[in-house]
């Protein structure tokens, strides 16, 4: 439950004279003190103020917004101050001068006064907000500024839209921010990145008393398929009032700000030349038909009913039939089999009637994928290249439970003699921590609060048997050409990715660019999503892409109804490629 959305009254206009009547014995300053919390605590005082905004009035947390009259010269004390009083609420205009006599406690960690009589004394124009910017030099920069009224002269950047349409909010930065350990390998240089990091982001929230708001005011006072607003966006012209709760300190709107498409949608990826081969690989966010369960719907882990799965289909085969890949890895297909109803028959089948010919088929290992709800799979387009060799599955050692069973093939590009070998992979999540800690194994793959999660242990075994495993040319075809790709579930400079660097394979993407990523998660960009080749392989790699379709957009734009009313079903969704998952696809462009 979001504890900080309210309805915000905005200070009125006008020029009226302070009223001598207004008494102040204790200075909203000296209330709030120099420190976290009051020095005042549980002390009843009076004081009194100009009143900015009405909180929660609808709610047992009910109350005003109260600014000094004559603030003091402290850069340490906070000239706002929270009045809990849901009758106040009811009462109070914004621009009122009031006094107030009430009991100094701490709300959810924001300085307040409970218990309150009040009386009204007086009008005061609307104060000029206060200059802050970002980074803040500490977290108790923000104290300073508890409840005040503030604007922001510099560009922002949104880096998180998770709670966009649930609870109206934003992440904002003044840089995008990046997990750690995609920049640093883990360990005391990634924590300092991360600390220092906290000090750029700050919550912008809608004001708005309800979950689910509907319409969604940001951006442009109402969100759509076609109106989005993308992690990487900028906004300016934001001006608000910063409180504090459970969650931390966030910034209300006075009024919507602007908002700026700097990083806006790319229709299609970057083209491939007539010549070259392209590998990709997409996650498609548990696409399940549920075709071999008695009951289909709701499936285990993907549509709940028919509507669901047909708006699903819809994005993904928008997304795939972009790709112009001809050799695609799918992740989390369902573990349903290969017949004509089954999840990767139905994605070939879509995606072939999309394109209006029979241009891509499946690849069908012999064994089987194992026990998962999900599985790895490749589909290949049978005029660029032919399947050499026998599909291969390994189900072994770290692949038997928790990281998926890879599948690997090779294939031979139809204007080249050359053979290659895809190994298509997902490795064990970082949720879900072990439940005891009873073996050294156990421990290894707890949470060691290094950046990595839990199960690192895990994908780090995972690593070394891949690399083993293809070592032996598991296809039957000799070849020095091989790639790894797929979700290792770790990022750039974690363990697993720094594993397989280590036994030879070379990373993909660019050395040093940070412009790389395919995944955003609590306001943090990095790429889960990778490719690696033989040295070989590596050589004729000729461009390298994350097409950014799904990390940067918000996750309501994706195909669930849940939490959604009648007409944002409709306005918020698309048969587009935008948010057909959670994960960016990855796409290799090579040169035989």
């Amino acid at each position: 439950m979001k504890l900080s959305i309210f309805t915000l009254l905005v200070l009125t206009t006008g020029s009226f004279g302070v009223s001598a009547a207004c008494q102040t014995e204790t200075t909203i300053a000296a209330i709030q003190g120099e420190v976290k919390q009051s020095p005042l605590l549980s002390k009843t005082v009076s004081t009194s103020g100009v009143v900015t905004g009405l909180l929660y009035p609808d709610s047992k947390a009910a109350g005003v917004l109260l600014q000094s009259l004559t603030p003091d010269n402290n850069p340490t004390t906070s000239e706002a101050l929270f009045i809990a009083s849901k009758e106040l609420v009811q009462t109070a205009k914004p621009g009122q001068q009031i006094e107030v006599t009430g009991k100094v406690a701490e709300l959810n960690g924001m300085t307040a006064l409970v218990d309150v009589t009040s009386s009204v004394c007086g009008q005061q124009a609307k104060p000029t907000p206060v200059v802050a910017t970002l980074p803040v030099q500490s977290k108790h920069d923000w104290e300073a500024l508890e409840g005040q009224y503030l604007s922001f002269p510099q560009q922002l950047v949104v880096n998180d839209s998770y709670g966009l349409s649930r609870y109206g909010e934003l992440l904002l930065a003044d840089k995008r921010l990046w997990v750690a350990t995609e920049l640093h390998r883990p360990g005391k240089a990634a924590t300092a990145f991360e600390q220092q990091q906290r000090l750029s982001e700050l919550t912008l929230d809608d004001g708005i008393f309800k979950q689910n708001p509907d319409p969604v005011i940001f951006p442009d006072s109402n969100l759509s398929a076609s109106n989005t607003v993308r992690v990487g966006d900028t906004v300016k012209n934001l001006q608000g009032y910063l409180i504090e709760t459970k969650q931390g300190y966030r910034l209300v709107a006075a009024q919507v700000p602007d908002f700026i498409a700097s990083n806006a949608r790319t229709e299609a990826p970057k083209a491939k030349a007539a010549d070259q081969i392209r590998v990709a690989s997409f996650n498609v966010l548990n696409f399940f038909t549920g075709e071999t369960a008695a009951n289909p719907f709701p499936t285990r882990r993907g549509a709940t009913d028919a509507n669901e799965l047909q708006r699903q289909q819809a994005k993904m085969i928008a997304a795939l039939s972009r790709m112009d890949a001809d050799v695609i890895g799918l992740l989390e297909v369902e573990n349903n089999g290969f017949e004509a109803r089954s999840a990767l028959a139905t994605i070939v089948r879509e995606l072939n009637k999309a394109l209006g010919d029979n241009r891509y088929a499946f690849v069908k290992p012999d064994n089987s994928q194992g026990n998962d709800a999900i599985k790895v799979a490749l589909i290949y387009n049978q005029q660029k290249v032919t399947e050499a060799g026998k599909a291969a599955v390994t189900a072994q050692g770290p692949f038997a439970y928790g990281s998926r069973a890879p599948l690997a093939q090779s294939f031979q590009a139809k204007n080249t003699s050359t053979t290659f070998t895809v190994s298509i992979n997902h490795f064990k999540s970082k949720g879900s921590c072990p439940e005891q800690q009873t073996s050294a194994q156990d421990k290894a793959n707890s949470d060691n609060k290094d950046g990595q999660g839990c199960w690192n242990q895990s994908r780090v075994e995972a690593a070394k048997a891949l690399s083993a495993w293809l070592q032996t040319q598991p296809t039957g075809v000799t070849t020095a050409h091989q790639l790894v790709i797929g979700d290792l579930n770790a990022y750039r400079q974690e363990d697993p990715v720094y594993t397989l660097e280590q036994a030879g394979w070379v990373h993909l993407a660019p050395v040093g660019d940070a412009g790389h990523y395919s995944y955003v998660y609590k306001g943090r960009t990095g790429s889960l999503d990778h490719a690696l080749a033989s040295k070989s392989m590596a050589k004729k790699l000729t461009q390298f892409q994350h097409w950014n379709i799904n990390a940067d957009e918000p996750a309501v734009l994706d195909y669930n109804t849940e939490f959604k009313s009648e007409a944002q079903q409709q306005n918020l969704y698309a048969p587009d490629p935008f948010r057909s998952s959670d994960h960016d696809p990855v796409l290799i462009d090579f040169k035989f």
